[in-house]
């Protein structure tokens, strides 16, 4: 099956569920756990107005769950069912959302999610026999099972990750936390609060001591594991029938990456041919809005010098940005390129964020370099040699 040959209306969600514009945040968060959804659309009437997800409540410091859905609600792009899956991938990609309405004539008829596109990878010419070492996150963040929650939430914002791994000292896996968990620690029950209390009988509350909680108390101890050598067949296939997002990658029982559904779809928006490179960053928000501009010309100038080199595809940067008193900001890159030929992991830090792109680009460029180079020397040498020949 090729990918290009689907569209939305033959895999979306015909009847998903959603909650009303309305309804309150406990009433969002007892749905998603009832079903097993990590998203929501949101509707008026049936028509479409924003989605509600576990990052909508993470990322509020304290949300009561009486408050209106559409307090928290986040902008969504309207897709139609004659739409083409990458065209929905690039749509969740480049506005970091897990799923999105399918209209027509401004009414919602369906849904597509990240699950959704994922279920036809396995079946894909182009892609299913892709090996997990191509195109996993290399070196991924974890944390210890006598962490504390706090400690995990705050890798998981960082990252922009849905779940982390739990390893002991020798970086072996012991367990995973993801949102669900988070959430469950964060999600202020009834009887905690003081009798008469004049607040909401329950909050999404950033309580200091609930999330000094330890994460091995709450983690899930079951790990979902592939090796290195496995294929993106087998990743979609674990995905969809265990119901995660988040896959880990052991070798002889240790860890050594990690494979989530964003990767997935860089994996499909890789399949488009196009002249450029498609660009995603992510993470730096509120910090820096008005920084997009200048990082992407900074980008845009580093992808035509990578493009002497190689073909690049799709290019993925998060920053992360760490205050100092509030005062100033250190800001940490991680990025990942996917070429034609190779996929390239580099990452930098520094107080100017426009620095720390250009150095990076700049490690960039000299990975692929080094990389061009090895390729051409063994090219040389399985080449025979040419000479007089000898009698």
């Amino acid at each position: 099956m090729r990918i290009d040959s689907l569209r939305l209306g033959d895999i979306m969600s015909r009847a998903p569920i959603t909650v009303g514009v309305d309804e309150r945040v406990s009433d969002a968060i007892a749905k998603m756990k009832k079903h097993r959804v990590r998203e929501l659309p949101v509707v008026k009437d049936k028509t479409p107005v924003g989605l509600v997800s576990y990052t909508s409540f993470v990322e509020r410091r304290s949300v009561p769950m009486a408050a209106k859905v559409d307090s928290i609600m986040l902008p969504v792009p309207k897709l139609r069912q004659q739409d083409g899956l990458i065209d929905a991938a690039e749509a969740l990609v480049a506005t970091g959302i897990r799923g999105a309405p399918v209209v027509q004539g401004g009414k919602m008829i369906g849904f597509v999610s990240r699950t959704d596109l994922i279920r036809t990878i396995g079946d894909s010419d182009e892609l299913r026999r892709r090996q997990v070492r191509d195109f996993m996150t290399r070196e991924p963040k974890s944390v210890g099972p006598d962490e504390i929650v706090r400690k995990a939430q705050i890798v998981m914002e960082g990252l922009n990750e849905k779940a982390l791994p739990v390893v002991d000292d020798g970086n072996r896996l012991v367990g995973v936390i993801g949102m669900p968990e988070i959430i469950d620690v964060l999600w202020k029950p009834k009887a905690d609060m003081p009798l008469r209390s004049p607040k909401p009988p329950r909050k999404v509350y950033d309580s200091r001591v609930r999330t000094e909680i330890k994460v091995g108390s709450v983690m899930t101890r079951e790990v979902v594991t592939v090796s290195p050598e496995d294929t993106i067949g087998t990743v979609s296939g674990l995905m969809l029938h265990k119901g995660i997002s988040t896959v880990f990658v052991s070798d002889d029982g240790k860890l050594v990456g990690v494979v989530d559904q964003s990767d997935l779809m860089e994996q499909l928006i890789s399949l488009r041919p196009r002249d450029g490179v498609f660009v995603q960053i992510s993470g730096i928000g509120l910090h820096a809005p008005d920084a997009y501009d200048g990082l992407y010309d900074l980008i845009g100038k580093g992808m035509k010098r990578v493009a002497k080199m190689e073909r690049p595809r799709v290019f993925y940067v998060h920053i992360t940005a760490y205050d100092d008193a509030g005062l100033t900001s250190k800001y940490s890159v991680r990025a990942r390129l996917s070429t034609e030929k190779n996929m390239y992991y580099v990452r930098n830090s520094d107080w100017s964020i426009y620095r720390a792109m250009s150095d990076l680009l700049e490690s960039l460029e000299g990975k692929i370099r080094k990389q061009r180079e090895r390729t051409l020397s063994g090219r040389r040498q399985r080449s025979p040699s040419i000479g007089p020949s000898s009698r």
